[in-house]
């Protein structure tokens, strides 16, 4: 529909001219002042409200959770008070902007990672960080890639050269297509995984999915492992240049899209990213990190 003449927009305020109609009562003039003052009133509610709206809610209309004065919005979050069983061990949760990209930083604190088939390890109140690793086939709910759960050979095959070993819990990201520690891990009741690889060495390595998705990676940030995350949807080219800009040496990448998990920070609160689906898959998977 076109514009009349005489419209206006609801960001605009029309003046009200002060020479009265004839025959208009001397009340009718004294109420127009009012009338005007009443109307910048709503007008300035009307771009808080606005305001609100952007400064609360991202691009794709998930609304974000701010604590205290940062923003913490790993995918979708919440946060819930978390009793915890002791003080010790937590994850460092920051958040930071590269070149107009949003990431948040999860770095586990004097914690032990391991690894988990089923997602009853979500309510082990000893987990601390619990993130989805390895990817799973959709045709036969199968995982992808070798995998080894406390020294035992679940899946096999070499889909993805980025690998995952946890040996005597000193954990180990990296590239290789055939790597010795598969067989420590098999040798030693160790934990191994595979996924595309990110970074190597600080450098940008290429993979053949080209869509757009949240992305989750394991990352070596300052000598120290960390599970970074896109707040945004992104290409993994783009991503893996991300980690770069941050700082990373090495990634690999971790199950991405909505894939649910949480963190425990050190103030006990529970941050949750992802959300958790209807769908049920017995050889779900993550990568954990608790307490004992």
């Amino acid at each position: 529909m076109s514009k009349l003449k005489h419209d206006i927009d609801d960001d605009e305020i029309r003046i009200i001219s002060s020479r009265a109609a004839s025959g208009a009562s001397s009340g009718n003039r004294s109420m127009r002042p009012a009338v005007a003052l009443l109307l910048i009133v709503l007008s300035v509610l009307a771009l808080c409200a606005v305001a609100y709206v952007m400064f609360y809610y991202d691009s794709d209309g998930e609304e974000l959770t701010v604590v205290e004065d940062r923003h913490i919005s790993p995918e979708k979050t919440g946060h819930t008070r978390y009793d915890s069983e002791t003080a010790d061990g937590y994850v460092s949760v920051a958040d930071t902007v590269l070149n107009g990209v949003r990431l948040a930083v999860f770095t586990p604190v004097d914690l032990t990672p391991r690894l988990h088939i089923g997602e009853d390890i979500l309510q082990d109140t000893s987990t601390v960080l619990a993130v989805p690793a390895a990817d799973i086939r959709r045709d036969n709910g199968e995982i992808v890639g070798a995998y080894v759960l406390s020294g035992e050979l679940v899946s096999k095959g070499q889909s993805k050269s980025g690998f995952c070993a946890i040996i005597d819990g000193k954990l180990t990201i990296g590239v290789a297509d055939a790597t010795p520690m598969l067989e420590q891990a098999l040798e030693s009741g160790g934990y191994f995984f595979r996924q595309y690889p990110l970074v190597v060495a600080g450098q940008v390595v290429e993979n053949k999915p080209k869509g757009k998705s949240f992305r989750k990676a394991l990352a070596r940030l300052d000598d120290r492992i960390a599970v970074v995350m896109s707040r945004e949807r992104m290409t993994f080219h783009d991503f893996s240049q991300s980690l770069v800009d941050l700082g990373v040496s090495d990634a690999i990448y971790l199950v991405g899209s909505e894939a649910y998990g949480f963190a425990i920070d050190a103030d006990g609160r529970k941050v949750e990213f992802g959300t958790q689906g209807e769908e049920d898959y017995p050889n779900i998977n993550y990568i954990y990190w608790t307490r004992r």
